[in-house]
């Protein structure tokens, strides 16, 4: 990775946190009168959030025009029918509530929008198939506003959006930077009903999203930041979540998780998994794509094991020069008179300090301490990798 020199982009304005929908309210008239508000059918199971919705647009003078037609992978028809809906009742921008398919609907919508309401797909599929190449802003779009309500697609922090096409039994992506919503909000409250099994595929997303990234050819400092962290957050809060669906704390971690690996997959790309997930889910249309995913990732994770492990090992040697760099880490305890202490200096002790310094987890167990029982400077060996160790100088002082 190149330090010196990397591209990081994400135009999107992100409003995150419980309770966040409500900031609807002042962001919407920015954007217009009238929104094409794109969503699964509105008497289902999100009915009530598009009730508190349509009730916050019509305090700020905002009318809604539903488009509830989306199916999960949405198609070219679908899209096409909501083009024309939008030209016909002329709206301002557009407002995606939902989860992945409606939020690559209603990014499709706002793109290919045209005044007559037809979609020059020839057009789209040339010129829109590059994710890194920020072509200027096509005159028409319209504005787009993401509301999730789902965690692990990333679409609301993504330049990409996938269509169906049902005819040729195939699934295409599309990139343009006005895919990009002008704002995302992201409210772990909407996703406390999400049903398990797709909390388990999206989730699932959010990791590839991470992995992916961190593993291309375009990664940053950022993007590696990021993925590492989103990584870490799926495996430790994802399981948490479908044992305890209704806990807004998890499932805060698990929005900011799906938000944190879209930022990384909008940069730093994705890998093979997603385009072949996209070939079964273009065959088999009733197939998740988290779960499209599943099913390629054990393979792929044995093609990649070998780039991963010198990643890894990388990462260590990388975490050994800062340990280094820092020189001492100090330990606090209380001593006698004869100066010997109460107790001893353990494990965890040096996992605490090394964390305070470096804001990095180290396994207790991977710490070997010597026999410390006064106050006085000592070498104590870290066990980084197989194949990398630090070691670090302690000193032990009294309060």
């Amino acid at each position: 990775m190149d330090t010196n020199s990397f591209n990081f982009f994400t135009p999107t304005k992100l409003i995150f946190g419980s309770g966040s929908l409500k900031n609807l309210k002042q962001i919407a008239p920015l954007y217009g009168k009238k929104c094409l508000l794109v969503s699964r059918p509105k008497d289902g199971s999100l009915k009530a959030i598009y009730k508190q919705i349509d009730t916050l647009l019509d305090s700020t003078g905002v009318s809604v025009i539903f488009f509830d037609e989306i199916v999960p992978n949405p198609t070219l028809e679908g899209i096409n029918r909501g083009v024309k809906i939008a030209s016909e009742n002329k709206v301002d921008f557009v407002l995606g509530v939902g989860g992945g398919s409606v939020m690559d609907s209603a990014k499709l919508i706002a793109l290919l929008y045209e005044s007559n309401g037809i979609v020059n797909w020839n057009n789209a599929f040339s010129n829109y198939n590059h994710p890194f190449e920020y072509i200027a802003s096509k005159n028409s779009s319209l504005p787009f506003i993401a509301v999730s309500t789902t965690s692990g697609t990333g679409s609301q922090c993504t330049q990409a959006a996938v269509v169906s096409d049902t005819k040729n039994k195939e699934k295409i992506t599309l990139f343009h930077r006005d895919l990009f919503p002008k704002v995302a909000i992201i409210d772990p409250e909407l996703m406390l009903s999400v049903p398990s099994r797709v909390t388990a595929a999206t989730g699932f997303d959010a990791f590839t999203h991470a992995f992916e990234s961190y593993l291309g050819q375009r990664t940053s400092p950022l993007t590696e930041y990021l993925s590492l962290e989103t990584i870490r957050l799926v495996v430790e809060y994802l399981p948490k979540v479908i044992q305890k669906p209704d806990s807004i704390e998890y499932r805060t971690k698990l929005a900011w998780a799906d938000t944190a690996a879209g930022i990384c997959l909008s940069n730093g790309g994705a890998d093979l998994p997603h385009p072949l997930g996209e070939i079964i889910g273009g065959i088999c249309q009733r197939i998740a794509h988290g779960e499209t995913l599943a099913i390629v990732y054990p393979a792929f994770l044995e093609y990649k094991e070998k780039i991963a492990a010198e990643k890894v090992k990388q990462e260590a040697i990388d975490f050994q020069t800062a340990l280094t760099t820092i020189g001492r880490f100090t330990v606090k305890k209380q001593v006698g008179e004869d100066g010997v202490l109460f107790g001893t200096v353990t494990n965890g002790d040096v996992a605490e300090v090394v964390k305070e310094a470096t804001k990095k987890d180290i396994d207790r167990r991977d710490i070997s301490v010597p026999e410390i029982h006064g106050v006085g400077k000592y070498k104590v060996q870290i066990k980084l990798h197989n194949e990398v160790n630090a070691e670090i100088n302690l000193e032990v002082t009294s309060y």
